[in-house]
């Protein structure tokens, strides 16, 4: 701890997302011998933004004005808008020149393990922005995660009600999605009559599925169902004292799935969207569970991505395994409509994407709670050991 005013200063850049401890103290000190004028200059644009910047009345976008200048360019197209979860979105689709419509900013992702719902986005303002039936067509370019999978209200069954086209793009928004995951279409979207507005896909599609490719899909089921059986007997609280081993030894086998997914070339649809299955089964429950059982050891540190950044952020076991269900058992509602295709894809890219970082991360945790637990003694039984030992 340091004195006063500079671990104030410390614990208020701690509080910033993406900004740990060592972080936070590293900018601190940075502050403390920059120059006077850098750091007054700093401190009048911090001020500056927020007494002047807002957001836009209609999309929701950073704004100086009651709009943005997107939303008050008569040169962009009113009748197509494309959904994004936060400004740096749009940014980043303006980067590409080819979008000519208008944005709509919904202020982040639908995750109930942080406690976010659909109340708290701008979803009932891009409702009545459908509601007049002037937008001809919506594009949902949300993050390529389980927090961004479109889900009702903002799903194609939503957008038909109010008269317009609807399209997820498989790539989603390009600030986010990387060129080595399975993905369709980069930029697509559907016009009120169905018809795709955006240039074709130069790229093959298999017609029908190899037959190494059905096995593979079968034994990912298997796979994927052995995984769910085991975690939810757990959260049951069925094997209480075996927790911590059965859970590792079933993250390590789920993993070795995700690896034979990760190892073969990408999973390419015949159709360019994902056929909508409409909601999928809450894991709220499966992961409140989790964290009762993992009372004490449910947190945890893991290094964000290990080959762009060393720094630390914070996890819980019971969020890790709750989401790599939600991915797995969404791959099987496809399994079970018979869209193996479809399975292996999503499987394949929800992998690539989100849950194989995660059950990686939780594996990790999980062997060094093991550990501990199996190797960790107190000083006592260490000296009555080696006092055995030597009197032997």
């Amino acid at each position: 701890m340091y004195e006063g005013a500079v671990q104030d200063l410390i614990d208020e850049l701690g509080r910033l997302p993406g900004v740990g401890p060592k972080s936070a103290q590293r900018i601190a000190f940075h502050i403390l011998v920059a120059d006077e004028e850098d750091v007054t200059r700093l401190a009048q644009a911090i001020d500056k933004v927020k007494a002047t910047v807002r957001f836009c009345i209609t999309c929701g976008n950073v704004a100086e004005a009651e709009q943005c200048r997107i939303c008050s360019d008569p040169r962009r197209d009113p009748t197509a808008v494309c959904v994004v979860e936060e400004p740096k979105d749009v940014v980043a689709i303006e980067r590409t020149r080819e979008f000519r419509g208008r944005y709509h900013v919904l202020g982040g992702a639908i995750s109930p393990i942080e406690g976010i719902g659909p109340d708290d986005l701008r979803i009932t303002e891009l409702l009545s922005r459908l509601a007049d039936g002037s937008v001809g067509e919506v594009i949902i370019a949300t993050d390529p995660n389980l927090e961004g999978r479109p889900r009702p209200p903002t799903s194609a069954a939503s957008s038909r009600q109010w008269g317009c086209g609807s399209a997820v793009s498989r790539r989603d928004s390009p600030s986010e999605a990387t060129s080595n995951t399975p993905t369709r279409s980069p930029s697509v979207a559907l016009s009120k009559e169905g018809e795709c507005c955006m240039p074709e896909v130069r790229r093959s599609v298999p017609e029908e599925l190899d037959p190494d490719l059905q096995t593979l899909g079968e034994e990912t089921a298997l796979e994927a169902l052995a995984f769910l059986t085991v975690v939810r007997e757990v959260a049951k609280g069925a094997v209480p004292d075996s927790a911590v081993p059965v859970i590792t030894l079933a993250l390590s086998q789920i993993l070795v799935t995700g690896s034979r997914l990760g190892a073969i070339n990408d999973v390419v649809p015949a159709q360019r969207f994902e056929p909508d299955l409409g909601s999928d089964e809450d894991v709220e429950e499966l992961r409140l569970s989790l964290a009762e059982l993992f009372t004490g050891i449910d947190d945890y540190a893991e290094v964000i991505d290990p080959l762009t950044t060393t720094e630390l952020s914070r996890s819980q076991l019971s969020g890790d395994i709750a989401e790599i269900c939600a991915a797995l058992m969404h791959g099987l509602r496809h399994h079970a409509d018979g869209n193996m295709t479809e399975a292996l894809w999503w499987w394949q890219f929800s992998y690539l994407a989100t849950w194989g970082a995660r059950a990686a991360s939780a594996l990790r945790a999980m062997q060094s709670i093991l550990g501990h637990t199996r190797l960790d003694a107190d000083e006592e039984t260490v000296a009555e050991a080696q006092f055995d030992a030597l009197h032997r």
